[in-house]
């Protein structure tokens, strides 16, 4: 194990927190958090949508399930620039709930953007660096807390299927 690698990979998901976090104060927050709740909407709908319609196609669920989100995302940011309009138009300094909200969503989720990424390095990438992404004590505690793909199947109907052929668990 190399102490100074993990440390570097450590170091690099912080700032890149803390960068997401600074565009979070300076941007606000409910744009990202309405996006994100009107694509794990989709997500879920369009799941529901491709089971009760063909309960036995994988392909029509990973179609419908990204096609939701799309069109779930894209609602949730239309609702964000709606909310926005009806107060002007776009904020030029956000109040200071908005600063938090800003900061603790955009910060949330560059830290499990991060994770994802980490996961796949272990997974694909080069063999030193997916020992210091092992070795990182932020990854490390950041994926500890995060469900795992069964927990995440479980909520959307027919994902099981999905990954039990991706072969994750």
């Amino acid at each position: 194990m190399n102490a100074g690698a993990d440390l570097a990979v450590d170091l690099v998901v912080l700032a890149v927190v803390a960068l997401a976090a600074f565009r979070g104060w300076r941007r606000g927050g409910t744009a990202l958090v309405l996006s994100l709740a009107g694509a794990v909407a989709g997500v879920l709908l369009g799941g529901w949508l491709a089971t009760w319609w063909d309960a036995s196609s994988t392909v029509a669920l990973v179609v419908a399930i990204v096609v939701g989100g799309l069109i779930g995302l894209g609602a949730g940011r239309r609702l964000a620039d709606a909310l926005a309009s009806r107060g002007g138009g776009r904020m030029a300094r956000p109040h200071l709930l908005e600063r938090v909200v800003g900061v603790v969503a955009h910060g949330g989720l560059a830290l499990v953007v991060c994770v994802a990424i980490g996961t796949a390095l272990v997974a694909i990438g080069p063999a030193g660096l997916g020992q210091a992404v092992r070795g990182s004590s932020v990854l490390t505690a950041t994926a500890a807390h995060l469900p795992t793909p069964t927990q995440v199947a479980d909520r959307v109907p027919g994902l099981d299927r999905v990954v039990a052929v991706g072969g994750a668990s």
